[in-house]
């Protein structure tokens, strides 16, 4: 059974408290925003020079808003009912829209520059083949639509390991990254346009903030733009501190102020019900505390059960999180149609990867799992349909291409996705990705050490197939066993299929280009029954 899309109903307050809970609720979101400069003596970046804006009344190309979540299920866009409506019923919903590298860090690099790992340089989150530093950011969707005659803002979450002393990325007119890209939701520092701004506020209010501000400021300056508002939640908190254990490494998202208010006056957190229904639904599925890993690589073998009161816990907090994010959604689509700009802007909204809560007795991501795989992906703007829905396969590596179409915008790289624009408007059922989705895990310590893939394999519309970095294959008919509790792997009668993907990842694994990573292999040999 799916859960309902509908938001939960709040206990209704007396008018009193409404208006005790409004008050309490704008000094928190007031409070939560507010930043501070930092010391006289704070280093600042090497880098500080902007992008000057550009002013161009008769230039009517579209703008471009990028908003994106960190570490969000598909299923938990129920607690996202402002967006579905103000997206989704407004716009195309994807209902198999892929992220095929669900870890923070490469999932962003794939956005910026429309290419797989394999050529964009960032496989995971750490050095020597991960984090910023392995990044090339000379080279991004920010540089091209800046070169293209866009203005550019970028906002929230840079990819992990980005600190204040990198400075401005080039390519942005307005910059406002996260320090060590790894921000918790009180207490952080950005890197402002050139100011180090250290927040004592609450991270999704502060972004929510700045990007009604940013599209204030952007659509002052008459000409289009790209902006990305790459938000924090509901990604896991800093657990405490000196803390190595993964039992207290991290902790589970926090609420705004305003949200901790609203809960206190109302006896509830908000979807907390909601968030109920779905932590019984995650505990009920066959996959959730997998009795049997025998078929699984041993990375998932040495996993323990869990309870299920964590993953009520977790859920709870995720839906909260999630609540403001929501909010700012909504407080960005209103300023954009303040300003005018509304009819003119194409609206996406992903996440750079989905997040297992016990399934296959899993908490996180990497793996490549369905929870994990499987991305919102909503978009509204010129030419799309309203209420529309596609099972058509996209993936976050076919945002930047997108972006580019739309502009009339070239780059210098070789992009490895294809553009969704002819699908947005309707003007194909053309499969994007016939042959399959190359799905990747880069280095992952202990296993790998440092370097290396932890597995390679390709996602198919039915299928998923993947090969660990030490042999092992585990291979899934979701449409048999849409929960992945049985590989069938060494079953004879998929043995054909076994053998076909796995010619199809060695050929996507090295691939370059949308007509070489997106290429036709022709029918796949389906096991009989």
């Amino acid at each position: 059974m799916s859960p309902s899309l509908s938001p939960p109903r709040l206990h209704r307050s007396v008018p009193a408290v409404a208006v005790l809970l409004a008050i309490v609720t704008t000094l928190a979101l007031a409070a939560s925003t507010m930043s501070h400069p930092a010391p006289a003596g704070e280093p600042l970046a090497v880098s500080a020079t902007a992008q000057a804006p550009v002013r161009a009344p008769a230039d009517e190309r579209p703008n471009i808003v990028l908003f994106s979540t960190d570490d969000q299920r598909l299923d938990e866009m129920v607690f996202l009912p402002k967006t579905n409506e103000l997206l989704g019923e407004q716009g195309l919903t994807f209902t198999e829209a892929i992220t095929p590298h669900p870890l923070c860090c490469p999932a962003r690099a794939e956005i910026m520059t429309g290419q797989l790992a394999q050529n964009n340089g960032v496989r995971t989150n750490f050095p020597p083949q991960g984090g910023y530093a392995s990044f090339d950011n000379s080279s991004t969707i920010g540089t091209d639509l800046s070169a293209a005659g866009y203005n550019t803002a970028f906002l929230g979450k840079m990819l992990n390991g980005y600190s204040l002393d990198y400075g401005r990325d080039p390519g942005w007119t307005l910059f406002n990254a996260t320090s060590h890209g790894y921000a918790d939701y009180y207490k952080f520092v950005q890197y402002d346009n050139g100011t180090v701004e250290r927040v004592p506020g609450y991270y999704t209010d502060y972004l929510s903030q700045k990007a009604v501000e940013y599209a204030h400021q952007l659509s002052g300056y008459d000409a289009p733009f790209f902006m990305w508002v790459s938000h924090f939640a509901p990604h896991p908190s800093k657990g405490r501190e000196g803390c190595d254990d993964p039992s207290c490494k991290n902790g589970p998202p926090k609420m705004s102020p305003g949200y901790r208010a609203l809960s206190r006056l109302a006896g509830r957190a908000p979807h907390e019900v909601l968030a109920q229904q779905m932590a019984r639904e995650v505990v009920a599925k066959p996959s959730f505390n997998e009795r049997d890993v025998s078929d699984k690589q041993g990375l998932v073998r040495k996993q323990r059960m869990t309870s299920s009161e964590k993953v009520v816990r977790l859920q709870q907090a995720r839906g909260a999180a999630l609540a403001s994010v929501d909010d700012a959604l909504a407080r960005l689509v209103a300023q954009l149609e303040l300003d005018g700009e509304l009819d003119n802007t194409y609206i996406v909204f992903v996440t750079d990867n989905g997040y297992q809560l016990g399934e296959h007795r899993w908490f996180g991501k990497t793996l490549p799992y369905e929870e994990n795989l499987r991305t919102p992906m909503l978009v509204r703007g010129p030419g799309v349909p309203g209420g529309a829905t596609t099972d058509s396969i996209a993936t976050i590596v076919d945002l930047a291409p997108t972006f580019l179409d739309i502009a009339d915008a070239q780059t210098d790289r070789v992009l490895d996705g294809v553009s969704l624009l002819p699908t947005w408007r309707g003007e194909t059922e053309e499969p994007l990705h016939p042959g399959g989705v190359l799905i990747q895990g880069g280095a992952y310590k202990p296993e790998t050490g440092p370097r290396g893939w932890l597995y390679r394999g390709v996602r198919t519309a039915r299928y998923t197939y993947v090969r660990y970095h030490d042999g092992f294959v585990e291979l899934y008919d979701r449409e048999r066993d849409p929960y992945q509790v049985r590989s069938v792997a060494d079953e004879p009668e998929y043995a054909p299929l076994r053998a076909e993907l796995a010619r199809r990842t060695r050929l996507l694994q090295d691939c370059a280009g949308p007509a070489d990573c997106n290429r036709t292999f022709g029918p796949l040999p389906h096991p009989a029954g």
